[in-house]
């Protein structure tokens, strides 16, 4: 990367930035700087210099020097400096290489980068290719033909995983590489692709409970969401759902113009947020112009509830549009400023903050909900769940309750999905293998008393979560906990 001319790129903005905003000096109070001994080394020595060296030099002059010759050519340096000289600044200012910045919006846009198949999971659990994607060929140049049985991924047995899990590990970063081996004609193939092509995530989630309850979760606020929810408002409408649960826990937030447009769709008209800025000229009002209520909204909140989450919960509790339910959020109600530089990297800081809609100002306090429900957490209880008999082993073609109690439990944990019963079928000995293997346990496809522990051990340390926020919005409109 390079990089020897960043520094006066960012001078240069910071002039030109300082040049056309300020007419005269601001007086700033600054906070006392807590020196290291390294620096205080440094700053002695250019004082040093500058009363006792034969030419005549400033002290400003001897350090911006010594900075200069240290950076020279070092751009690993230099990347380390900027990164901690913005977060010096506060928690949310940060610079970005040009290939950080690439995944910062990959993060934004909620992308992740395949290989261009489309694959099912047939009725014998098996993951068979049966098109590609339109606009990615990396797979189909590579070698990967329609009706392939994809076995493993990266060398890694993926029977009884899941479509989740296997699609996972296909997805990962532009231009990494992922073998894939497939089962052809009774042989195994190993093809190595490169990623490449974006594939959408999406970032809203949308279910109807009792065909009266909606409920969208949103994840996070990357460039699109607010279309997405327009899609899940869209279906509600459609189902003459009125009553709406929006999920906006553990999204810490994004970009702030989607949470905005969602407002938008669902607060009642007025103000959303005020926008402060140092600069005041940059200061503005956001605003809702809907004239009608059309949905009752209770709105799930949790300490990782934050920033443009923050935004669009303010704005439905300050304008009595829904209820809060859940925790104290996080409390970030600052906004950065992106700036680009010309080598494709990428710096923001932190140039305002927002106030809701009633005049609260949150930053570093968060949001109160209207009812504070904390969710109930214990270990998982296997006291109604088939027990294991450690004495027994059971192989391939038996049946025994043991095969029962392994199959409830690692289907809990993902490991397998098929069907639950005593019967050691073929996909269960995939199963019981992959978690050998998985688990550093010899991996001969035998549940025996060592695989046994190991899967008791793992399920026990499981957190089970009653999701009393969501029990509470439910019964709020009406649902019934036993349906």
């Amino acid at each position: 990367m390079k990089m020897k001319k960043i520094a006066a790129i960012i001078l240069a903005v910071s002039m030109m930035s300082s040049a056309s905003v300020f007419a005269a000096p601001e007086k700033t109070t600054e906070p006392e700087i807590d020196y290291s001994g390294e620096y205080m080394a440094f700053d002695q020595i250019a004082d040093y210099i500058s009363r006792l060296y034969i030419d005549e030099y400033s002290k400003d002059y001897i350090m911006a020097q010594g900075l200069s010759e240290l950076l020279r050519g070092d751009d690993e340096t230099l990347v380390q400096l900027l990164k901690n000289t913005l977060r010096s600044l506060d928690e949310y200012s940060e610079f970005y290489t040009a290939e950080e910045y690439k995944q910062f919006e990959d993060n934004l846009s909620h992308t992740e980068y395949g290989i261009g198949i489309l694959m099912r999971e047939n009725e014998d659990g098996l993951f068979e290719v049966t098109d590609f994607a339109e606009g990615n060929d990396n797979a189909k140049n590579a070698g990967i033909e329609i009706g392939d049985i994809i076995i493993k991924v990266d060398g890694k047995d993926i029977s009884g995983l899941g479509m989740a899990a296997v699609r996972g590990m296909v997805v990962g970063e532009d231009g990494s590489e992922v073998t894939i081996t497939v089962l052809r004609g009774g042989k195994e193939i190993d093809i190595t692709v490169t990623r490449g092509v974006s594939v959408n995530m999406g970032t809203v989630f949308s279910y109807i409970y009792d065909d009266t309850i909606g409920y969208i979760q949103i994840q996070s606020f990357g460039i699109g969401t607010s279309d997405e929810f327009t899609e899940a408002l869209d279906f509600m409408r459609e189902n003459n759902i009125k009553k709406l649960i929006i999920d906006l826990r553990d999204n810490v937030g994004g970009v702030t113009a989607e949470a905005i447009s969602i407002a938008q769709q669902i607060v009642p008209k007025g103000k959303i947020i005020d926008a402060k800025f140092r600069v005041a000229a940059d200061n503005a009002t956001y605003t809702s112009s809907l004239t009608k209520k059309e949905f009752d909204i209770a709105v799930l909140v949790n300490e990782y509830t934050a920033s443009s989450s923050e935004i669009l919960a303010s704005a439905i509790q300050d304008s009595k549009a829904g209820t809060l339910i859940g925790t104290q959020t996080f409390g970030k109600a600052v906004i950065q400023g992106v700036y680009p530089l010309q080598n494709g990297a990428v710096f923001k800081i932190t140039t305002g903050k927002y106030i809701t809609r009633n005049g609260r100002e949150i930053n570093k306090v968060g949001l109160t909900p209207d009812e504070y429900v904390e969710n109930e957490v214990t270990k998982f209880d296997t006291t109604d769940y088939t027990q294991f008999d450690y004495n027994t082993s059971v192989s391939l073609g038996q049946s025994h309750p043991n095969v029962t109690a392994a199959k409830e439990r690692m289907n809990l944990m993902g490991a397998y999905d098929g069907e639950i019963n005593d019967v050691f079928d073929t996909d269960f000995y995939d199963a019981v293998k992959t978690f050998q293997s998985m688990n550093d346990i010899f991996s001969y496809g035998v549940l025996d008393a060592v695989t046994m522990e190991m899967i008791e051990s793992i399920i026990s340390e499981f957190d089970i979560i009653r999701d009393l926020q969501f029990e509470t919005a439910y019964t709020k409109f009406g649902g019934k906990l036993e349906e």
